[in-house]
């Protein structure tokens, strides 16, 4: 169990590219989101997590198979 006081770790995983709508292909935040991470409160910070979780999911169900598959 996550204690709201502690914050979670970044969810940047080093792979910073944006797409065409502002958001980035590695951790799904939007480039507003990258840099007012630092400026949040731990529960501001785990919301956005959560929020993000359920934005990779949406995002891989509307994307195309990959080539091979």
């Amino acid at each position: 169990m996550r204690q709201q006081n502690e914050r979670p770790l970044s969810p940047c995983i080093q792979l910073c590219t944006l797409d065409e709508q502002g958001v980035c292909l590695g951790c799904h935040r939007t480039l507003s989101e990258i840099s007012a991470w630092s400026l949040m409160t731990p529960a501001e910070q785990w919301q956005l997590i959560d929020d993000l979780a359920a934005r990779k999911a949406r995002n891989a169900a509307t994307m195309p198979p990959a080539k091979g598959d």
